[in-house]
């Protein structure tokens, strides 16, 4: 006889921690964009010229707010279509839990050090894994047969697909990144 502990996870209670997470994560990304000081507040062009200096920082925040909206966004389509939570599909959650929740510090760090390899490769490597915690939820739920009956087979395909290809793009950039710093 199966333990009453043993069951399947509850959808809802995964759904509302996965909301938050990514919340909190896109949350703290605007945190850490930071007025810049000037020296005469009422200075137009100073202002400009400081924004301006902190174009990388703002180009990071946009890019990473829309790669985790839109992860969170394909993450809720997929999660609807699931009948059930197996405890693979738990693990994979947590695992992109645990990488959504650092993302904020990999996008600070890159902003902070956009001539630093290092912070470069911290950034896309995390942006690497997100994508590829999606493709293994994917894999797992397709094998776990986790979908409902009526998804349709050749979706899962092109999903996959889609997440490999993403990812190898990405991992391209980051071996460019790696051999021609910038």
């Amino acid at each position: 006889m199966k333990s009453v502990f043993k069951s399947d996870p509850d959808k809802k209670r995964i759904a509302a921690l996965f909301d938050g997470v990514f919340a909190v994560a896109m949350t703290i990304l605007v945190l850490e964009l930071k007025l810049p000081r000037l020296q005469d507040g009422d200075s137009i062009g100073e202002l400009w010229a400081a924004l301006r200096n902190h174009g990388s920082t703002f180009f990071s925040y946009l890019l990473s707010f829309f790669i985790l909206g839109s992860l969170w966004i394909v993450h809720n389509r997929i999660f609807g279509k699931l009948l059930r939570i197996s405890g693979a599909a738990l693990a994979v959650h947590m695992a992109l839990l645990i990488t959504a929740a650092f993302f904020p510090f990999s996008v600070h760090l890159y902003g902070s050090y956009t001539g630093n390899t290092l912070g470069g490769l911290i950034y896309f490597g995390t942006i690497i894994l997100l994508y590829a915690e999606m493709l293994a939820l994917v894999i797992v739920a397709d094998r776990g047969r986790l979908f409902e009956p009526g998804v349709p087979r050749n979706d899962v395909k092109k999903l996959r697909r889609g997440f490999l290809w993403t990812i190898l793009l990405l991992a391209a950039a980051y071996i460019l990144i790696y051999l021609f710093p910038f």
